[in-house]
């Protein structure tokens, strides 16, 4: 068991180094090189790296023999192999104090939100404006989204929001939203369910809880949802003309007003402030480039990276049974001519 947790610690500290470059590298990239791309390339890229780093324990070995002749060795030369076992009580101790504090906070996290969340389920109430009603429905028609989403006002909260990867809530706090208004609201929250969205922050939740220690891992968690914001915005405004894009602009305006740049909690989407200038900039300027052929290069050089290689000497010394009959020595050679290493 000791040995077991060891191995896999080490697994999690290779592939902590690993996507701690990857997300050096995409930084970067996405600073000079993939700016040029759509929104939803940028957001969806995130996801090479939280997959590989939530599959860390997927590692596997590949042995392969190298073989080497050793003849006419120098007299007297007489090698002993001595195998000295590691100590790895140092690595059992970190593998524990990991282990610990992600559960601590696992469940820490866990309790905090289910909290939150019980509290702003009991405190919501039903809409009672059929206008709003009807054109919730619409929506979800237009957008062919199949899953039960309940619409609820609001009190606790004052920004919209989404909530509830089994159990899915849409909230409208208690504001004077004009029809227009509201259309592109519950339509950018739609949008979030339809992307998946929090179900990649849940998964993005699960690589902090694993890589507490990590602090590119936040750096790439505040990122993620700065581009879910931005790729919902250019999911919300495909095909639409410059009139709508203010109008949408407006609104999301507006509600940073009202809302007064309130965040929630977590697990949520929100129309409100998330890096308001960048959102503002790419509703009105829309890239196209989709990199499809850059993910599944990035792809498989991800996956490169769950192969390790190991090497065996496999040493044949012939002077050490030159002086012995040809059939003794076939003999040997094949039951204890073997140098592993």
């Amino acid at each position: 068991m000791n040995s077991y947790m060891v191995q896999v610690f080490e697994n999690l500290i290779q592939t902590t180094i690993i996507c701690s470059l990857g997300i050096c590298l995409l930084l970067f990239l996405k600073r000079y090189l993939f700016k040029n791309f759509s929104k939803r390339f940028n957001y969806y890229i995130w996801l090479i790296i939280v997959f590989r780093m939530l599959l860390f324990m997927f590692n596997y070995t590949i042995v392969y023999e190298v073989k080497e002749s050793k003849s006419n060795p120098a007299v007297g030369n007489n090698i002993t192999r001595i195998n000295i076992p590691t100590d790895n009580n140092f690595m059992l101790y970190l593998a524990y104090l990991w282990i610990f504090v992600a559960i601590v906070i696992a469940v820490y996290t866990f309790v905090k939100y289910t909290k939150f969340k019980n509290l702003v389920v009991d405190v919501s109430y039903d809409i009672e404006d059929d206008e709003v009603n009807c054109l919730y429905k619409d929506l979800l028609k237009e957008l062919n989204i199949k899953k039960k989403i309940e619409l609820r006002g609001s009190d606790e909260l004052i920004s919209p929001a989404g909530m509830g990867l089994f159990k899915s809530y849409i909230f409208l706090p208690d504001y004077p939203y004009s029809k227009d208004e509201l259309n592109w609201i519950l339509r950018h929250e739609l949008m979030h369910f339809k992307n998946k969205d929090l179900l990649i922050k849940f998964a993005v939740l699960f690589v902090k809880i694993i890589y507490w220690f990590n602090p590119l891992v936040y750096i790439m968690s505040n990122r993620v949802n700065i581009d879910c914001e931005l790729c919902c915005d250019e999911s919300v405004l495909n095909d639409c003309s410059l009139k709508e894009k203010k109008e949408y602009a407006l609104a999301l305006i507006k509600s940073i007003k009202l809302s007064k740049n309130y965040q929630s909690g977590i697990l949520t989407t929100e129309f409100n402030k998330t890096n308001l200038e960048r959102r503002l900039d790419s509703i009105i300027d829309r890239k196209t480039k989709k990199g499809i052929f850059l993910i599944i290069v990035l792809c498989l050089l991800s996956g490169s990276t769950f192969l390790k290689f190991e090497s065996i000497d496999f040493t044949i010394n012939s002077n050490v049974f030159s002086n012995l009959p040809d059939k003794a020595s076939r003999g040997f050679t094949r039951g204890i001519g073997y140098d592993y290493q």
